[in-house]
This record gives structure tokens, sequence and C-alpha cells, in this order.
């Protein structure tokens, strides 16, 4: 039998420290995680001869790399094989957000099965077919409106500072996809060629390049709240890149701020209840005296009447209290000024969402406004509704139809206008477009 060792090399400092390196990668481990992939693959799709090739290379792999200690050669994971195990299982999009071909595809395990349940479950019920959210039914707001207050600013304001934003938007979206570029080479690296200079280096230029842009924005327009606004309109209604807009955390902030909900759940843990067989019972509170099973203690929450909620033998209660958050934040004021893009529109061909799942009942909403006039409601600077005049809501105009910058053009200055629907051109499952006039 033939012993395998390494060639000789000299005794020194440097053979020494190259041999401690060599010995720092997690190729072991790496190997062992792609291959049980493939197992994992094989099992899902029903047949382990389909990926016998990529198990037997991988088990010949592992071989070679525990050889490789003795014998001191180079062991490397064909990429063909590494950059498909390397991508993470597909619950993690759940966890880390990104597009689904950014993970694994193999979506048969049980929890990535549930989580594959979920997502679909979502975008049937919260989500029409062009990606409108059915905000009125269900009460919640997206990100971006939660991150803008449009009250603090006239449109013509905003529509100009938009633009002048732009263009730096432009130029810092360049130089930070060339550092991105710098950051994934360097990730692509096995985790010990990465140098701590190289990710200090790469750190220190996102700083300098979000220093430099954000101080050029607040050039043009120093106020936080308005900023963020203008920044979030950019960000995330035009391009949809996000990071741009958190340049400006002081102003989000503010408008965070304003559209908090004072009412929050508090959850309290009830400790004269611990390790008690009270499972099932509820729990009265009585000018702060809690009773239950005939016991009673002292317990500073609201009168009511609580279902109890036990976690490893400890019981928990739940109600709402107003309670504002404490954080300190800006104080932008109103730049409001008089000045208004509202004008007439003739023959003005525009789109409406309906918030239905069909293409029958969208119809059915384009013939009742078809040949009336109604009226445009605008709903906390942010919302244009279209309402008859009981004031019951008949379509919305989608966020993305309400400000025209081409035109200069923003619906939201036109609330109370009357709007006559001329002729409807198509309808779609959850919308339709129309030619208007608007008064």
């Amino acid at each position: 039998m033939i012993k395998k060792v390494a060639a000789p090399v000299p005794n020194n400092m440097d053979s020494i420290v190259k041999m401690e390196l060599k010995s720092l990668h997690n190729l072991t481990g790496r190997c062992t995680n792609v291959n049980t992939y493939f197992q994992n693959l094989a099992l899902e799709e029903g047949s382990l001869q389909a990926r016998v090739l990529e198990n037997s290379v991988l088990k010949f792999l592992q071989g070679q790399i525990i050889d490789a200690t003795k014998n001191g050669l180079e062991v490397e994971i064909p990429y063909v094989l590494d950059r498909l195990a390397i991508q993470m299982p597909y619950f993690f999009r759940f966890v880390n957000g990104g597009k689904a071909d950014d993970y694994q595809y193999s979506k048969k395990s049980p929890f990535n099965q549930f989580c594959v349940v979920v997502e679909k479950y979502i975008d049937d019920k919260f989500q029409m077919k062009d990606g409108k959210l059915d905000q009125s039914i269900l009460g919640i707001e997206s990100t971006r409106q939660l991150l803008q207050d449009m009250s603090k600013v006239s449109q013509p304001k905003f529509l100009n500072y938009l633009a002048r934003i732009e263009l730096l938007y432009k130029e810092y979206n360049k130089q930070k996809n060339q550092i991105n570029h710098r950051q994934k080479q360097f990730n692509e690296l096995k985790k010990w060629e990465r140098d701590n200079d190289t990710r200090k280096a790469i750190s220190a230029e996102y700083a300098k390049l979000r220093e430099k842009y954000k101080a050029q924005c607040e050039e043009i327009c120093p106020y936080p709240s308005i900023l963020a606004s203008v920044a979030v309109e950019i960000a995330y209604q035009n391009y949809g890149t996000y990071s741009f807009a958190w340049l400006f955390v002081d102003g989000l902030l503010e408008n965070l701020k304003q559209h908090e909900n004072v009412v929050k759940r508090e959850v309290r843990r009830v400790n004269r209840l611990t390790n008690r067989n009270v499972e099932g019972k509820d729990l009265s509170v009585h000018a702060g005296i809690a009773t239950i099973d005939n016991v009673e203690f002292p317990l500073n929450v609201p009168d009511g009447v609580y279902s109890l909620f036990e976690i490893m033998g400890q019981y928990f209660i739940g109600y709402e209290a107003e309670r504002e958050t404490v954080v300190q934040i800006s104080n932008t004021p109103s730049l409001l000024d008089g000045r208004s893009t509202r004008r007439t529109l003739r023959n003005y061909s525009l789109g409406f969402s309906t918030l239905k799942k069909s293409e029958e009942e969208s119809q059915l909403i384009a013939d009742q406004v078809l040949g009336k006039k109604l009226l445009i409601q605008v709903v906390e600077h942010n919302y244009v509704h279209i309402v008859d005049e009981h004031g019951e809501r008949k379509c919305i105009i989608p966020r993305d139809q309400a400000i025209r910058r081409d035109e200069e053009l923003s619906l939201l200055d036109f609330d109370g206008a009357t709007i006559e629907f001329i002729r409807i051109e198509k309808v779609t499952k959850s919308s339709f477009k129309a030619i208007v006039h608007i008064g």
C-alpha cells in the first residue's frame, strides 16, 4: 500500500503559516452541504439514480479533501455544482427578501412547501393581477405611503424637487453599482481569501458615497420630511431600489411618526399564575384587582375579562392601550404656498383600479360609471378615490397614475373636482382604462 504524504517543504515560519492557512478552510463541511443538497433533490424527484453522478463526484471529492491534509494538494468543488447549493433554501426568501431566483429552486421540503403555499395565498388574497394592493378593504398601507408625508408641500414644489433630485439619484445609483460589483467579487472569494482591509475599504466607499449624495440632496431640499418623501417617491415608486430613500433617516422617522398608530397591543405576564392549573379559564379585573378561581391579587391593567395564554408554565394577557412611541424626530415646517397643478382636462386618458378580482366585476364597475359625472376625493393626501354624490367609492386612481411628472400634473391637487367618464377603452381583471373630462 502506498502511503500518501505531502512533498517535503522547508522547516521555517513561512511553511508553518502556509500550512495553518490551508487548514482553516471549510471545504469538508461545504462539500457535505453540497452533497446533502443533491441527495435531498434526488429524494424529492423520486429517483436516486437521477443524481448519482453529482453524488458520486462529491463523495470522491470528500475523500480528496480529507487526503489533502496529508498530501498537500489543492482541492476545489466544481463551480457547476457549488453554484446551485451555495444558494440559501427557499424559505430564507421570507427572511432576507429578494427574488425567487436568488434561492434554491428546490421547494419540496416541508418548510419550503409551507412558504410557497403562504406566498400563493398572499398573492391571491391580497394582491390584484396588476400588483395593486386592496388597501381600502384590508385597512393596511404600503411601506411607501407610511414613509411619506405629502401634507407639508405643494405639488408643484414636490414635482420640482423630484426632477432635480432624480438626477442625483441616477449618479448615486451608477456609482453604487460599481461598488456593488466589487462587493460581489469579494463575496465570491473563499472565506479564507477575504481580507479585512478590503472589506473595510468597500464599507468606507459605501459610507463616503452615502454622505456625498446626502449632502448634495440636502442642498436642494433642506427640509427632512419633504426630502424623505421625494426620495421615497423616486426609490420606491419609480425605480424600486429602496436603499436611496434610507439616506434620509431623520425625515423618514418624522414621516413614520406622523402615521403612528398610538393604540398598541400590550402583553403582560401574570406572575401570580405561574405554574398554576388555570388553562382555559378567564381572568377578571376590576378596579385593579384580578380574580380567578376565587383567588384575588392586584393587577394594574384596564378593567375587563381577559383570556389567558400560556407559554412554558407562564401565563400572559393581551389588551389594547394608547401609547405613543418616544423618539426624537425632526420638525419640518409646512411649505404649502397655495400653488397647484390643477387645471381642466378634456378627453384625458386615465387608468382606474376597481379592486375586483375578475374581468366581469371590473366591467360592471366600468358600465356603472360610463356617462356619469362623479367626484374626485383625495384621502389623507395620498389616495385618489372616485366617489358618487353620496360619497360611495366607485373606483380609485392608482398611485402611479396620480402623479404625471412628464405633464407636471398631480391629481392629488384635484380634491372635489368633477370627473365625467366619456368612453371605456379597456377592461382587465382589476382595472379599466377610460377617456374622461375633469373639471
